[in-house]
């Protein structure tokens, strides 16, 4: 396995070290439950102790990284509940960022909304999940930006990394892809119609159907392993 763990470049040794850390737990290379060794992670990233033991302070007060009275690290678990109560919260957040966008959103920003979407598709055709996912989040980042309340976009830099954990259990459920495309496609249309109220509906409505669709992923997960 190619070793991804290796830091490059000028930025603050302890700062790289937490990026490349959460970047592997948030997109599952690091598997909740998975226990991490402080002087391993120092040799597979060429540096010293000190930036490791910083880094995972600063993961373990956001949650990612649990340390056990015996200092032992082990990625954090994530429960059902906690997704589902998450993705209420995002879904809120989405909503009301889609009604502030649709009351002032320009033909230009459409426009690029348009480019994400088609893009979108294309990562539909092709069953590119991971493409689908980065192009997923510019659709909702750019909505959410455009609504300019730096407060509901704070919080949802907060959330979006615990999310992505479990995108990908979400687009993996038989014909969701192209479900989610469209739910899209409808959320786009109501704010080129200046329709703040649908747009809030169909953000919120997107979400509920994440929640349903990780759900049956998981269940989905649950019965092979005990089959």
């Amino acid at each position: 396995m190619q070793n991804t763990l290796k830091i490059e470049g000028y930025e603050l040794l302890s700062q790289k070290v937490y990026r490349v850390l959460k970047t592997e737990i948030v997109k599952g290379f690091l598997e909740p439950g998975t226990k991490l060794l402080e002087n391993k992670l120092a040799e597979e990233m060429h540096v010293s102790r000190t930036p490791i033991r910083e880094a995972i302070q600063k993961l373990a007060a956001e949650g990612f990284i649990k340390i056990a009275p015996n200092q032992t690290l082990i990625v954090t678990e994530v429960s059902l509940e906690d997704v589902k109560e998450v993705l209420q919260i995002r879904g809120a957040l989405e909503g009301l960022a889609a009604r502030i966008t649709a009351k002032k959103i320009t033909r230009l920003e459409i426009d690029e909304l348009e480019g994400i979407v088609t893009q979108m598709g294309l990562y539909v055709t092709k069953k590119d999940l991971t493409s689908y996912c980065q192009v997923d989040d510019e659709f909702h980042n750019l909505i959410i930006n455009l609504c300019g309340n730096k407060w509901i976009i704070q919080i949802r830099d907060n959330l979006g990394n615990f999310i992505y954990r479990f995108r990908i259990k979400s687009l993996s459920v038989p014909g969701r892809l192209k479900c989610s495309l469209e739910e899209h496609r409808k959320i786009m249309e109501s704010l080129r119609e200046h329709n703040s109220v649908e747009a809030d509906r169909l953000s919120q409505i997107h979400m509920e159907n994440t929640v349903i669709n990780i759900l049956q992923n998981v269940a989905k997960e649950k019965d092979s392993k005990e089959g």
